[in-house]
Parts: structure tokens; C-alpha cells; sequence
């Protein structure tokens, strides 16, 4: 009797493998992927740095915030770019395990867009694009968990085409010299890149300098800790860009448009759960990650991206096409 129930046990076991064994699926989906790029932390709070560090030529979206919530700008801002990702697929299964052959278009579908206005003039304008094809190869192992159901896990390699996009102004010179005409002040010179940023502090800082101020550095409590800050007040340089309006808007950044374009290998895992209908389709949840990515080099067009970041006329950037994807999706079998 023992050796019966065991048989039937295996049996069983065979048959439900069986309603999953040898079957091959048309696969749609359609998922999420956030983030994109890797950008979002650049885009709503660390923004991007002149090669002197003295300016950022990329405005993150929290430093804007903090413009309008003081009442100096109007402002928008749509946060971290989202994009809308669209695949078909060719899966096999084989007992236990599984193939797919895959193909997925993503585009951005919201974020990645910033503006700042002061009386209706719009000094900051930074509009970011997403694209990539990706077709990733799978080989996957099958658990079920009922006649109808099943999870399953996959890793793979892919082939990947994408990049991203930003354009715009960042224009720091006319609010600049505007404030300064109208109220003699330099209220609204630190707003956007101008030509202060120019100026390299490891070149021009000298303690000799009366313009240079050396600041006592104070711990939490009050306490001298011994060291001095160098604060600089107005070096000469400074004041003579100030008073040149010509030379203040070649730190000015004006219709620019970067396009990075990358192809290459990459690899990619999923990890999924579907469940079979009496008509043998399937509905599927998956997670999906693809690791994508490679350094790029792009030309820029904007004088003021040259004097702030691109000596060269060009700029390097690791660019990621890759990321994690939320999909929802339907299995038609063939």
C-alpha cells in the first residue's frame, strides 16, 4: 500500500508538471519602469556642478523649491522621469524549465521637466527625454504551486540601444544684471550659471588678498575648532565681470541639447508569478531588471556649456538604459 500511494504521489506529481510541459506562449506586457536613467536624484536634488564647483549649470528641482517658496520664482516641477514600457515575447516551456526570446520599447511618459519664471521671464527651462530597445535572451526555472498557477525565475543576457536627452536654458546672467540695474544688489546673482562661475577658486584664492575673508571654524557648541574657513567677499575678477555685461553671460547657458546614444551587451534576471485560465492563456506579474549600461560622449551647443563643463566642445557621461520594470501581462498560447 505504501509503494501504491507513492507511485500515485509520482503521478500526480507528473501530471501537473505535465499541463506546463512542452507548451509554447505569445506574451504581451506592460509595465513601469521608474527612474530612468538614473537620473532622478540629479534632476530633484543634487543638480550638476561646474568643473570649479563654484556653480551648477543643472538646477535640481529642491533649490528651485526653495526660490518659490521664498516668493522670488514661479516655478514647475514634474520630479524624476517615469517611462511606459511596452514588450512582446516568444516563451517555450520544457518541463521544469523555460525560454524566452524578448523584445521591449520604453519611452518617458511623465517627469523630467523644471522651470523657473521671475515676472513671466524664464530663466530656467531643463527638459529631459528617455528611449531604449532592449532585446533580452532568458533561460528560467519553473515552480507550480497549483494546477493553475506557478512562479518562476530567469536570468539572461541582452542586447540594449538607448540613451537620454536634456535641452533647455539655464540662463543666471539676466536676473543677475537686472537686479543689480533695478536695485544695486546682487540678490539675484546666485539663481542660475553666469560669469562668476567662471572664475576658479583654486587659481584666484590668496589670504593676501584684502577680499578674502578667513572665518574661525566653530563646533556645534560654540567651541573654536582651530581651522578657518576661506570665505571669499568680491574678488576683483568678480567685480569686473559684474560690471561687463557681456562677460556674465558666457557663464549663461542658452538653448542647449545633449543627446547621448548607447548600444551594447548587458544582463538581465526576472521573476514572475501567472496563472492559467480554462482556455489555456495567462495572466503574469513579473519584475524584471536589466543591467544596461555604458559610457558615452556627446557634443554640446551652448557657448555658456563649453566655458562651464565642456572645455573640449564635448561631454563623457555614463549613460543607463537599464532598471527595474514593474509588468503586467497576458500569455496567448500558440
Amino acid at each position: 500500500m505504501k509503494l501504491i500511494k507513492k507511485l500515485l504521489i509520482l503521478v500526480l506529481g507528473f501530471s501537473v508538471g505535465g499541463v506546463f510541459a512542452q507548451s509554447a506562449y505569445l506574451g504581451y506586457g506592460l509595465g513601469l519602469q521608474f527612474d530612468l536613467a538614473g537620473l532622478g536624484a540629479t534632476i530633484t536634488k543634487d543638480g550638476l556642478d561646474n568643473r570649479y564647483g563654484t556653480q551648477k549649470i543643472i538646477i535640481p528641482e529642491n533649490t528651485i523649491d526653495v526660490y518659490h517658496r521664498s516668493g522670488l520664482v514661479s516655478r514647475e516641477t514634474k520630479g524624476a522621469m517615469t517611462g511606459l514600457a511596452l514588450s512582446v515575447f516568444y516563451e517555450r516551456d520544457m518541463a521544469d524549465f523555460f525560454y524566452r526570446i524578448e523584445g521591449s520599447y520604453t519611452r518617458k511618459i511623465i517627469g523630467g521637466y523644471t522651470k523657473a519664471q521671475i515676472v513671466g521671464y524664464t530663466f530656467i527651462e531643463q527638459s529631459w527625454d528617455f528611449y531604449s530597445l532592449v532585446v533580452p535572451l532568458y533561460l528560467g526555472i519553473r515552480a507550480n504551486v497549483s494546477e493553475s498557477a506557478s512562479v518562476y525565475g530567469a536570468f539572461g543576457i541582452n542586447y540594449f540601444r538607448g540613451g537620454w536627452s536634456i535641452s533647455g536654458t539655464v540662463d543666471g546672467a539676466t536676473p543677475c544684471l537686472v537686479g543689480r540695474e533695478l536695485t544695486g544688489q546682487n540678490t539675484l546673482c546666485g539663481l542660475g550659471p553666469s560669469g562668476l562661475g567662471l572664475i576658479n577658486p583654486y587659481n584666484e584664492l590668496d589670504f593676501d588678498n584684502p577680499d578674502i575673508r578667513r572665518t574661525p571654524v566653530v563646533t556645534g557648541a560654540g567651541l573654536p575648532t582651530g581651522n578657518f574657513a576661506i570665505v571669499p567677499i568680491f574678488l576683483p575678477q568678480a567685480k569686473f565681470i559684474l560690471e561687463n555685461p557681456d562677460l556674465l553671460y558666457k557663464g549663461a547657458i542658452f538653448g542647449e541639447q545633449i543627446v547621448f546614444d548607447v548600444s551594447g551587451i548587458g544582463f538581465n534576471f526576472l521573476i514572475g508569478v501567472d496563472k492559467k485560465l480554462q482556455s489555456g492563456s495567462k495572466f503574469y506579474f513579473e519584475l524584471e531588471y536589466l543591467l544596461s549600461a555604458k559610457m558615452d560622449n556627446a557634443p554640446v551647443r551652448s557657448e555658456g556649456t563649453v566655458n562651464q563643463l565642456a572645455s573640449t566642445g564635448n561631454i563623457s557621461y555614463p549613460i543607463v538604459v537599464g532598471g527595474l520594470r514593474y509588468r503586467l501581462g497576458y500569455k496567448q498560447p500558440l
